[in-house]
């Protein structure tokens, strides 16, 4: 478990089944993620075994967020695809709607980041849709690079779309 000054990230588990369907089940908010809505508990729960699979394989882990004073699920954060061998991770990251532009996206990655020093990494990408300003400003202001434009990174059906690559590098900031 991680704190900060309104929330705390705890490793996803069963328990947070009703925060994780809202999240994946909103489709304003799936829109920009690269994924389709889920429709039921049953699928969400399924994310989360995949979730817990992952930590266990030691290829990432995955953290809910929950409001400090009322322990409200307000979104998630996600250090994958851990490749042990080059030192680099993905991450991903969402926050519902209604905690949405009070600063809870900047904590969760802040947290992340102090939580990744205990990983051997030197680079942490994340994948952002060409739509999402603010998570384009988000990892700006923690300073991530934009690398540039994938194209047709990601697929939706029959469909393809772009989306900007993002570096953090920790070599960086060692100093």
């Amino acid at each position: 478990m991680s704190s900060g000054e309104r929330i705390v990230l705890e490793e996803i588990s069963e328990k947070d089944i009703d925060g994780l369907f809202k999240c994946y089940s909103n489709q304003n908010a799936m829109s920009t993620f690269g994924r389709k809505p889920v429709e039921t508990k049953d699928e969400a729960l399924g994310i989360i075994r995949q979730n817990i699979k992952m930590k266990e394989e030691n290829t990432g882990i995955r953290y809910a967020a929950k409001l400090k004073d009322t322990k409200e699920f307000a979104g998630f954060i996600t250090l994958k695809r851990y490749n042990s061998i080059d030192f680099r991770t993905e991450i991903d990251y969402l926050v519902l709607p209604e905690y949405q532009g009070k600063g809870i996206a900047s904590e969760m990655l802040h947290l992340l980041l102090k939580i990744s020093k205990s990983w051997k990494l030197e680079r942490i990408t994340a994948y952002v849709d060409l739509n999402n300003l603010a998570s384009c400003k988000l990892l700006e202001k923690a300073n991530f690079k934009n690398e540039g434009i994938l194209r047709s990174w990601v697929r939706d059906g029959d469909s393809f779309y772009d989306v900007y690559s993002f570096s953090f590098l920790l070599s960086d900031f060692k100093n």
